[in-house]
């Protein structure tokens, strides 16, 4: 899409659904009764006080933005609002929940935050590429065609959530805290291994 179809707050309504516009870092906007945003792009917008929450995106790009606590599906009394084709690039992600969410097409790049989590939501063919994310929470999620790459996942927090076929040899995993049904069939390097061994109650003794 280029950047000519987007168009500014001030050429839209305010509804329900919002598509093909571009919000920036000065520009006033209340979500509050935004269900739908399509075809969007956000650059170095702070989304913590902007009633940004149960809000489906497809085809967004967010840039230089921040999420800190920022609920995405604050209802789990209604169907969950979903993320499509949607890009993270350098966004800052302290206490930022994607629980109980549908994740489908996203990519996370260059992002940095704490405790991001994703308990019980469903991730296909996510991608989480050289992000920062400690602490970060996978618990009772759906991973299908994960991608982990140039991560620093540090005390990392995986349980009931199969990584099996994942590979996370270049991702930094030091403290993570894990079960057996979540690490069975997943691809790590001898260093990984050896820390997985350990968590294992496993004793490796040199010869």
């Amino acid at each position: 899409m280029t950047q000519e179809k987007y168009k500014t707050i001030s050429e839209i309504e305010i509804e329900d659904t919002i598509e093909y516009v571009k919000i920036r870092e000065h520009d006033q906007f209340d979500f509050s009764n935004v269900l739908e945003c399509n075809h969007c792009y956000f650059e170095k917008v702070c989304f913590t006080d902007l009633n940004f929450q149960n809000i489906s995106c497809y085809d967004v790009i967010f840039k230089n933005c921040d999420f800190s606590n920022v609920i995405w599906n604050s209802n789990s009394e209604f169907a969950s609002p979903y993320l499509h084709k949607v890009t993270f690039d350098n966004c800052k992600m302290v206490g930022t929940d994607f629980g109980m969410t549908t994740i489908k097409k996203v990519k996370f790049q260059n992002c940095v935050g704490r405790y991001v989590n994703f308990s019980f939501a469903t991730m296909n063919e996510v991608k989480i590429i050289s992000c920062s994310f400690q602490n970060m929470i996978l618990q009772d999620t759906n991973c299908k065609k994960l991608l982990l790459q140039d991560n620093e996942l540090l005390d990392l927090e995986l349980l009931h959530t199969s990584l099996k076929d994942v590979d996370i040899t270049s991702n930094h995993i030091e403290g993570l805290k894990t079960d057996l049904e979540s690490i069975r069939g997943m691809i790590v390097n001898s260093s990984q291994a050896l820390q997985l061994s350990g968590l294992l109650g496993i004793i490796v003794k040199e010869l």
